[in-house]
């Protein structure tokens, strides 16, 4: 029987708030004390014709007679993913598939939850290959649709459509995602500006202080992010290459971000990928020392965080991330990532027989083995 289901415990509480006895119960319903014992025992459940008359009788909901919650809490769903992401890591990913499933059976119509389902299964979509990686992805693009179509938070539609377009990019249908996305881009009107001015002639300053934070910590991620798939996109022209390079090496060290972000180590991957594509190994070296570096400020247990002067960021975080400040991944699984990224990553083949490259990935594998 499933565990989600307290039909028995929830009759022997509402039976005893009413003072009635086993007996009580059987006579108005018509059954026997031993059918009624066995239904509050766990042995049993009434029959569903039954199960009006017993709301009825207590004067409550089927739903609650059974105790059936469709919706999952904030809480619920951070300690659940917790479990998933650790079930992921210690395998076998069959077995973290099927409960993922199993839960999204449970609560098909809890948004929040199948959003980040689906954020799961594009954290851990590498960790197989095939038919089960085919399946997973096939999964968690319906997942996503299904959160787009149905859900009324603005945040669920929004997660879903970056992780479908994620998704269908992995999968060679950049089109797609385009149509996922919308082929433009809504205008920044500074939400967050003008909510700091609500705070603030409330007297809120703490309020407003974590709200442009917030979204300042926001932005420089995403400004980190788009200059390096700008220099991705500027490979065949070294100038435009270069000066994106510079500037996100200024904005990172301006905000002293590779302490407080943790994929701050991926953005220098991406120029030293990038400069790859561009015929230029020594810069792609120096960017694979730059990403040494970061992989080495990484401090373990993930957990993101800000620092003395985003000191209301984590607190921002905490509220706007259903996960909380946990890391996306198990610890195990990112310390792996991070040396494979670059020892098995084909565009660095090129890099292979170099020195400076062995020596980068000999120190990421130290770094990886560190507990």
């Amino acid at each position: 029987m499933s565990s989600t289901i307290s039909i028995g415990r929830n009759i022997y509480r509402l039976r005893k708030e009413a003072h009635l006895t086993q007996d009580d119960l059987a006579a108005y319903l018509n059954v026997t004390k031993a059918s009624v014992s066995k239904w509050e025992t766990g042995q049993s459940y009434p029959d569903i014709e039954l199960l009006p008359r017993i709301a009825t009788y207590f004067s409550t909901s089927v739903d609650d007679l059974m105790g059936y919650e469709p919706q999952m809490g904030r809480a619920a769903i951070a300690r659940e993913c917790a479990r998933l992401r650790k079930a992921f890591a210690t395998g076998p990913f069959a077995d973290a598939h099927e409960q993922c499933r199993q839960l999204v059976r449970d609560y098909y119509s809890c948004y929040p939850l199948l959003a980040q389902i689906a954020v799961l299964y594009l954290n851990h979509a590498n960790l197989v290959e095939g038919s089960e990686r085919e399946a997973i992805v096939s999964e968690a693009i319906e997942l996503c649709r299904r959160v787009r179509r149905n859900s009324e938070s603005s945040a669920d539609i929004k997660l879903a459509e970056l992780a479908e377009a994620n998704f269908l990019i992995a999968i060679g249908k950049p089109q797609a995602a385009v149509e996922a996305l919308g082929e433009t881009l809504d205008f920044d009107m500074g939400a967050d500006i003008l909510l700091a001015s609500a705070y603030g002639a409330l007297g809120q300053a703490d309020e407003a202080d974590k709200a442009l934070q917030g979204a300042l910590f926001q932005s420089l991620v995403l400004s980190l992010n788009r200059l390096a798939q700008l220099g991705m996109l500027w490979t065949n022209d070294p100038d435009k290459l270069g000066v994106a390079h510079e500037r996100a090496l200024a904005l990172m060290d301006a905000f002293e971000m590779e302490g407080i972000y943790l994929n701050a180590a991926a953005i220098h991957l991406m120029f030293a990928t990038a400069y790859v594509m561009g015929g230029n190994a020594e810069r792609a070296l120096d960017c694979l020392d730059d990403y040494e570096r970061a992989v080495r400020c990484l401090e373990f247990p993930l957990e993101l965080h800000g620092d003395a002067f985003f000191d209301k960021a984590q607190a921002w975080l905490e509220d706007v991330n259903i996960i909380g400040t946990s890391g996306p991944r198990e610890d195990a699984l990112v310390r792996k990532s991070l040396v494979e990224s670059v020892s098995a990553n084909p565009a660095f083949a090129a890099l292979a027989d170099e020195p400076r490259f062995k020596r980068i990935v000999k120190s990421l594998e130290a770094i990886a083995r560190q507990t």
